[in-house]
């Protein structure tokens, strides 16, 4: 271990591996930190699409993935006895998405990033950063418990990719902005022995969303999404979630004969947020800089998108000035599209979309296109009149609420 690094990365799952590979790759040296022992499960999306495929890639991460055999995955969306089908624009010979469980993902992104000459510290929380973060004491490394004895490490830059409840944000002080509340929780377990298909599938029982995504290794996720409010009346999750799937016969129908080998798993707390993404010697990345309501599976993807991003700026130093530009840009109409998915469905609006939906391949194509970015989601509602009349008349006009958030609204918000 050396006694100062170029960069020193607290967190050592996608968001933190990624960019260390990036970051070796352009000469610097880097340590990873990560409290927990890796690689492991955590709770999480799943599913990625072409462009985040192509990331992989670009990290000589997919081949590895796929000896796993995820299989490739088209969308469909069932609705009171009818559904439709949707491939995605390619991207890169790719029009397909994977379903790939964090304990496959996190491993080999994490021997990509050690290969890269990343150095990694696992079962080594950080407990503090040697720095305020302010322009008059800037953070210029960390002390992380490793082997039982404190220990400083010097870096000219920390990152804190350490997720949602990051403890770097809560050392700078950056708190969360911008929340966007949600009207939905989401739970899910992964299942064996079901009948592998090439589609991801959702099936809209409103006001529930249940959905079945194939996966890595012969196990499947199912996952159950619904009003939030209704929590605290399920004293008994495993069985309610048993009994919402087991009401949807297409679905039950393929899990009757399967195991369920995992508990359930998820949470009701699904805000939206923003934090502000970097001061003196620190930046934030992946969902410790932003994050979005899970329905818009953009976790793993926003992650490796960053990673890529950030690396040039960090090695030239100007993240300073373009980070946070970048993060709007790229983040901001999705962001304004989580509140749409955020919300409860109804019979009377999934039975007007699938009027479209069912007859018009290219605006089917364009709405699954907004999960893998290769459209703008209002260019695509506008396809979708009914979408688009329950969604709003543009990101501007949704975003609008949310701009005068304040940092204390946001923190009190989500604490409720």
């Amino acid at each position: 271990m050396r006694a100062k690094y170029d960069v020193v990365i607290v967190g050592g799952r996608v968001a933190g591996t990624s960019l260390a590979v990036h970051l070796t790759r352009r000469g610097m040296t880097v340590a990873i930190f990560d409290r927990a022992q890796l690689p492991g499960d955590t709770m999480s999306t799943h599913v990625i699409y072409p462009n985040t495929i192509a990331r992989l890639e670009r990290l000589d991460a997919l081949d590895r993935i796929m000896a796993h055999r995820p299989p490739p995955l088209y969308t469909s969306w069932y609705h009171q006895n009818r559904m439709f089908v949707a491939p995605h624009t390619p991207e890169e010979g790719r029009d397909w998405a994977l379903c790939i469980r964090r304990s496959t993902l996190d491993r080999h992104l994490l021997d990509c990033a050690r290969e890269s000459g990343a150095e990694v510290f696992d079962e080594a929380p950080v407990k503090a950063l040697l720095g305020t973060g302010t322009e008059d004491d800037p953070v210029r490394g960390v002390v992380a418990e490793i082997d039982g004895k404190d220990v400083s490490i010097e870096a000219a830059l920390v990152v804190g990719a350490d997720g949602v409840s990051s403890m770097v944000a809560g050392l700078v002080g950056a708190k969360r902005e911008r929340v966007m509340p949600t009207k939905t929780m989401l739970y899910y377990a992964y299942w064996v022995d079901v009948d592998t298909r090439n589609t991801q599938d959702f099936f809209f029982e409103p006001p529930w969303i249940c959905a079945h995504f194939p996966a890595d290794d012969s196990h499947h996720v199912v996952t159950m999404n619904g009003p939030v409010e209704l929590r605290r009346g399920i004293p008994d999750l495993e069985a309610f979630y048993l009994e919402r799937i087991g009401s949807i016969p297409q679905l039950w129908g393929r899990l009757s004969k399967a195991r369920k080998v995992s508990n359930v798993r998820g949470t009701p707390r699904l805000e939206g947020f923003y934090r502000r993404q970097c001061g003196p010697g620190w930046l934030l990345s992946g969902d410790a800089a932003h994050f979005k309501h899970p329905a818009s599976a953009q976790g793993i993807g926003d992650a490796l998108h960053a990673a890529e991003a950030l690396a040039p700026m960090i090695a030239d130093n100007t993240y300073h000035e373009k980070y946070a530009l970048w993060r709007e840009e790229v983040s901001h109409d999705l962001y304004a599209f989580c509140e749409f998915l955020a919300d409860v469905p109804t019979d009377e609006g999934m039975n007007q979309a699938m009027d479209i939906l069912i007859h018009d391949p290219v605006a089917a194509r364009a709405v699954v296109d907004i999960w893998s970015r290769s459209i703008a989601p209002w260019d695509a509602l506008r396809m979708v009149p009914p979408m688009l009349r329950t969604a709003g008349p543009s990101p501007e006009a949704v975003l609008e609420k949310y701009r005068e958030r304040t940092p204390a609204l946001a923190e009190s918000s989500s604490a409720a």
